[in-house]
């Protein structure tokens, strides 16, 4: 038995299908000929009409219960699939409407077996069931010591990758360098690679900004946003069926950090509970995932341009719009340990109202921004990174993302017990 998705996004596709135009018609005219036939045996010409409106709501259905892929798809996309869909199975329902004129949807005249039958092809088409394929993304400041695998990603070093990886063998492929093709002249040189597998590049980049907004909470804060002017690139680069490789030039992936970011055996507990979560569809892991990207996307940012964005980022898991600002001081309170009151993490979240709600263009102009120094003589922009670093880890990773060490706080200590000068000598 066909499943009631697959059946229902039948019924509203062939409700929206007429041999009249309507109001709001998309006609499509193609070759009729027996199901699954090739192009050259379709010799008959016929026509349907889309009507628009209709299609939306097909598509917005497809959209809301198909694979979750589809939230990264731009609905003309869907619309074009599911319209080339019925035209690819008109012959299954050629019998009961070809060469016929009559005003009702193609759903009044279409019985119940082959729709069934149509729900069983749709069920197994690329729109329910897409193949997924490897995108691969060259990381420069993101050294792996002890290699990640998973079903949903990986990360790896250059010289890890072969082809159980990929899924494919190309005797091209260079992973040593970006572009990772054999004779390309004067290739980049990456750190690390990581490896994502979804349907669609889209979902692949969604997927991208988690993980690596994850990343991002591993450095020691002194060096999360201290960035250098070491050279950077990057792109990706894809397979298909067939082992050719795709490439896309852009920019780099993560900011040009200090000090590198080192993946080591302590890492695979949090990057595994991160796969399991980028596999889940649940409301709250969703908003868990939208946290991590509102997270990255801060990430390169100065720090009065993260200031918004950190606060979107704690919205994404703690925002509740029937107490908004005390939903978050409350979750806050529950998840930051970061032993701040109640009275200072209001007035941080009135200096987040009057940037985001138009008191104040930039943080510095508020006069909030003013008020939190004079009262706590610390600085609001590095409490609220400490806050939502702390809560991300907290609420998300439940303490199993821990801060990697300060990578000189050897240097430092002994600095600070005056022993430096006689360590150099």
């Amino acid at each position: 038995m066909p499943d009631a998705v697959h059946l229902q996004a039948i019924e509203l596709l062939l409700s929206a299908m007429y041999r009249t135009r309507g109001d709001d018609g998309l006609e499509n005219r193609f070759l009729v000929g027996p199901p699954g036939a090739p192009l050259w045996q379709k010799r008959i010409s016929t026509f349907v009409f889309f009507r628009r409106r209709l299609l939306v709501r097909a598509a917005l259905y497809v959209r809301k219960y198909g694979p979750s892929h589809l939230r990264f798809t731009a609905m003309n996309d869907i619309q074009g699939r599911l319209r080339s869909f019925a035209v690819g199975n008109y012959g299954l329902f050629a019998t009961e409407t070809f060469l016929k004129q009559f005003d009702e949807p193609y759903s009044e005249r279409i019985g119940h077996d082959v729709k069934a039958r149509l729900a069983d092809l749709l069920a197994a088409s690329e729109l329910f069931s897409p193949k997924s394929f490897l995108s691969l993304y060259p990381l420069v400041p993101v050294v792996v010591e002890s290699d990640f695998r998973s079903p949903q990603f990986f990360l790896l070093g250059p010289s890890s990758i072969d082809e159980n990886d990929t899924g494919v063998r190309s005797v091209a492929f260079a992973p040593e360098g970006f572009p990772p093709i054999k004779e390309w002249d004067k290739p980049e040189k990456p750190s690390s690679w990581l490896g994502i597998r979804s349907p669609i590049v889209q979902a692949s980049n969604k997927i991208k900004a988690a993980i690596l907004g994850a990343l991002a909470l591993t450095p020691h804060p002194r060096y999360r946003h201290q960035f250098s002017m070491r050279s950077m690139f990057g792109g990706l680069c894809s397979f298909d069926a067939v082992g050719r490789i795709n490439l896309t030039f852009g920019e780099a992936h993560t900011p040009a950090m200090s000090e590198n970011i080192v993946i080591r055996q302590s890492d695979h507990d949090w990057l595994s509970m991160l796969a399991l979560k980028l596999d889940r569809t649940d409301d709250s892991t969703r908003r868990q995932i939208r946290a991590l990207e509102y997270y990255y996307r801060a990430w390169p940012l100065d720090s009065h341009e993260r200031f918004p964005w950190l606060f979107m980022t704690l919205d994404a898991i703690f925002g509740d719009s029937s107490r908004a600002t005390q939903a978050v001081i409350d979750a806050i309170g529950q998840n930051g340990g970061t032993g701040f009151d109640y009275d200072r993490l209001r007035l941080l979240l009135r200096l987040r109202n009057s940037v985001i709600h138009g008191g104040a263009p930039d943080v510095y102009d508020s006069d909030k921004y003013h008020q939190y120094y004079e009262q706590y003589g610390d600085d609001p922009l590095y409490d609220l990174e400490v806050i939502a670093a702390q809560c991300l880890r907290a609420y998300i990773f439940e303490g199993a993302l821990v801060e990697h060490p300060d990578p000189h706080s050897e240097l430092i200590r002994a600095y600070l017990d005056g022993t430096l000068i006689k360590r150099s000598s």
